[in-house]
């Protein structure tokens, strides 16, 4: 999880907004079930797990997923795969003037609904759902998320392949994209419905150099056509308001490389770097690296930190001069502006199973705390702390 804040215009965003998956300054609460099942006439095995995930802040702001995953291995030795995600967003109204800075959240630069203005709680749901299937090294995969103002679609092939006595893999893949906007009424931009589509391909490297080494590197490359600024926020520009404006045609491109090393005493160390570019002007690199140790059999604790940085959009500034903005684009959005963070982490894994605890229900669970410190360039900190109940049977 990466919490970013940039340039925030108080006077340009909406009060109806899209919301995606609300992360940060969040205390959560997870609760899982596995079932497994005897084998099907047609199947070898038979998965499936369920998951209830409920997310709060000190903002009241609540996400409710209910998620399934299933999964089937057929006798011609294909492997079937399926998610499903049913997600329930709230964000209650609060009391603060229209456009100011307490109404935009910190996280996302959206909105919030204000109490008092003829704004109830802002609800949304969504649905997601995810299969794929794969045989020997092939895969292919179909998504769909669907909200009521925003429809995905996904599919996507892979293949991937062993050699030198399987010391080396190289994996490629691809997916296309097709995106329907259908923005809800909204007085400040009327904007009408419109679509993106994106195409995206890879390829991975991973090569086992010794017993305790592994390296991976790999690179991404998307062409991205259609609509790419929030519909909904309006910017603060030649002294009025007008909505953001991004260019249609975006192609991103990035690298990385990973290092995984294992350490005799029961730990290991993973390192990696990533370099980031697109024709928007947006170079970024991030350098992280995480520690994890077994404090005992079935106790494990691990330490992170990530480094981040990039320059800003050629046609984002903090304030436009006039309404058109930069060559006729304008933008609101943090991820536009320039930014250099870091993040800190620390967390505690306990299994409880493995611990051998003989006591009913105890038996069957897995303890996580996580606690994370982000802060950035543009004065915002966060304290991020998750904490995480498994229970399978």
């Amino acid at each position: 999880m990466q919490l970013m804040r940039g340039h925030v215009a108080p006077r340009g965003s909406s009060h109806h907004t899209r919301w995606t998956r609300v992360a940060g300054l969040a205390a959560s609460l997870c609760l899982g079930v596995s079932v497994h099942a005897g084998a099907a006439s047609i199947v070898d095995e038979h998965g499936a797990e369920t998951l209830m995930q409920y997310f709060t802040d000190s903002d009241r702001v609540m996400v409710r997923s209910a998620i399934g995953n299933y999964a089937l291995t057929l006798k011609n030795d294909a492997v079937l795969s399926m998610h499903w995600n049913n997600e329930k967003v709230v964000i209650p109204a609060i009391d603060a003037p229209v456009g100011s800075q307490e109404a935009v959240d910190a996280i996302t630069t959206a909105s919030r609904p204000i109490a008092g203005n003829a704004f109830q709680d802002f609800v949304k749901t969504r649905n997601e759902f995810e299969s794929g299937i794969q045989r020997g090294h092939a895969t292919l995969g179909y998504y769909y998320s669907g909200e009521n103002d925003y429809v995905g679609q996904q599919v996507s092939a892979g293949y991937n392949r062993d050699f030198t006595n399987d010391q080396f893999n190289l994996a490629i893949g691809t997916s296309y994209g097709w995106d329907a906007i259908d923005p809800v009424h909204d007085d400040d931009t009327g904007a009408a419905s419109d679509s993106k589509t994106t195409l995206h391909g890879n390829a991975v490297a991973t090569r086992v150099l010794t017993p305790t080494t592994l390296l991976r590197a790999g690179v991404e490359y998307n062409v991205v056509n259609g609509l790419q600024h929030n519909p909904y926020r309006n910017v603060y520009a030649g002294g009025t308001r007008v909505p953001e404006r991004h260019p249609e045609h975006r192609e991103r491109r990035d690298a990385f490389l990973k290092v995984h090393q294992y350490l005799p005493n029961r730990s290991s160390l993973k390192l990696n770097y990533r370099f980031y570019n697109d024709d928007w002007g947006i170079d970024s690199h991030e350098l992280g690296g995480k520690l994890s140790q077994y404090v005992t059999r079935g106790i494990f604790a691990s330490w992170e930190y990530r480094w981040y940085t990039q320059t800003p959009a050629s046609f984002h500034r903090d304030e436009y001069t006039s309404p058109d903005g930069i060559d006729g684009y304008r933008s609101g959005d943090y991820r536009m502006a320039e930014l250099a963070s870091h993040l800190f982490g620390v967390a505690l894994d306990v299994d409880l199973a493995t611990l051998n605890v003989s006591y009913p229900v105890l038996d069957r669970m897995g303890l996580r705390c996580n606690y994370e410190r982000y802060f950035n360039s543009n004065n915002y900190s966060a304290n991020i702390l998750t904490t995480q109940i498994a229970w399978r049977f």
